[in-house]
């Protein structure tokens, strides 16, 4: 399980932590919490594994991170392969005939998925503003959260990432930013076959739904 905890819905700084269950099924910590920074509108619930959820949910555009449960994804990067010491975590290295679809008009072809462009095939006129290879450092890893991604709502949100902060209190428009060296130790800990989850909260949600939801306990 990975905890990411906010202050308050509006913050957006916060932490992330990293955990595993041992053999009796208890919740162990693997290492300390380390920065992570939020959106620029602070947290909305998002669309995930949680049950529906009182409050300000998640929107396209609103500069929120999505607050909820989710699954992990694969990674993607500009690198042929994962990091030395990364686990076999499911990998797609990223290519000029990859994109990421967010326009709901191109919802046809997977909207908020992945979408390569056949062998062979032109480059359609969308495709400037889809694309994923941008060259750009803070997208050299990005770890998928599964926000709005099963049966997505072209309304709800997208290209939800952890991936490389810009600075460090540079606001995202929604995805989970941190040092490149805490981003690989993230990427190294995923093990295959584990069911990673994110659990990103404020501090007072977490205290409401941890035991309903099977998460760590708060630490004190």
């Amino acid at each position: 399980m990975i905890v990411c905890l906010a202050d308050t819905t509006v913050s957006f700084e916060g932490t992330l932590q990293l955990f595993h269950r041992d053999g009796a099924g208890s919740w162990q910590p693997d290492g300390q919490p380390w920065p992570v920074l939020f959106g620029k509108g602070g947290l909305a619930w998002g669309r995930g594994l949680n049950p529906p959820q009182p409050g300000l949910q998640k929107v396209g555009g609103d500069h929120r991170n999505p607050a909820g449960l989710f699954k992990i994804g694969f990674i993607l990067g500009y690198a042929p392969n994962l990091p030395d010491g990364a686990k076999g975590w499911p990998y797609h290295q990223v290519t000029d005939r990859d994109a990421w679809i967010d326009d709901p008009a191109l919802a046809s072809l997977g909207y908020n998925h992945l979408y390569t462009l056949p062998p062979g095939a032109p480059y359609p006129p969308w495709w400037e503003k889809e694309k994923l290879h941008l060259g750009d450092p803070a997208y050299q890893w990005l770890v998928l959260i599964e926000h709005n991604y099963d049966h997505s709502d072209p309304t709800a949100g997208n290209e939800i990432f952890f991936h490389v902060r810009r600075g460090d209190r540079y606001r995202t428009a929604g995805c989970t930013t941190m040092k490149l060296e805490d981003l690989e130790r993230l990427v190294k800990w995923l093990q295959p076959g584990s069911n990673a989850m994110l659990a990103e909260l404020s501090r007072a949600d977490y205290a409401r739904v941890w035991q309903d939801w099977g998460l760590p306990p708060p630490r004190k």
